[in-house]
């Protein structure tokens, strides 16, 4: 009876947890976003109007990426980005989080060229990694073969890793798309 019991409740929390995971990380991210312009619309309008401080930031957000793609928003863009990178501890900050958003959230423009298999972090031992192009330079000009870059995420974050070089004839590519990857990643291998 008790073991039954055991089961059900794991077998109720294996729904329930997932369930109430995605609703509480919606609501947070929802009550996040609709909070970043409520204290600029509030007082003009003079009453709080749920969702109103989100739709104005997806519009603002469209606004910009409007913008950018015209010639004198391009340009707008490159000085403040220029003046961004002579600040010292701004500029690694923002580069960091420029290079990971656009890893991430621009897929068709993502270095990320394909999904591989490496032996890592030893021999007899396999990584998930993301290829991100041949080396080039000193690094490829010392090893006697030709070296892959590859970035290996850790899990459950992958927006941090490893980057490794690895001669070309140890990778092992996979069929699998990116976005796969990336979930079989973040689940820590859970996810099929």
């Amino acid at each position: 009876m008790i073991s039954r019991l055991r089961n059900y409740f794991l077998a109720g929390l294996v729904i329930f947890v997932p369930i109430v995971a995605t609703i509480y990380i919606v609501w947070i991210s929802f009550n996040f976003l609709d909070g970043l312009l409520k204290p600029f619309i509030e007082p003009a309008i003079g009453k709080h109007v749920r969702g109103l401080s989100l739709l104005v930031t997806i519009l603002l957000i469209l606004s910009i990426g409007v913008f950018a793609r015209i010639a004198i928003g391009r340009k707008t863009f490159e000085i403040f980005e220029k003046t961004l990178l002579k600040i010292p501890v701004i500029r690694g900050l923002y580069l960091v989080i420029k290079q990971t958003s656009e890893a991430f959230l621009i897929p068709n423009e993502s270095e990320f060229k394909r999904v591989v298999l490496v032996e890592f972090p030893r021999k007899g031992t396999y990584a998930l990694g993301f290829t991100t192009g041949v080396t080039v330079g000193e690094i490829q000009d010392k090893t006697a073969e030709k070296v892959i870059n590859i970035f290996v995420p850790t899990t459950p974050n992958p927006t941090s890793g490893f980057l490794i070089m690895v001669p070309e004839k140890s990778v092992v590519p996979l069929d699998m798309s990116i976005q796969d990857a990336l979930k079989f990643v973040i689940s820590g291998g859970f996810s099929k």
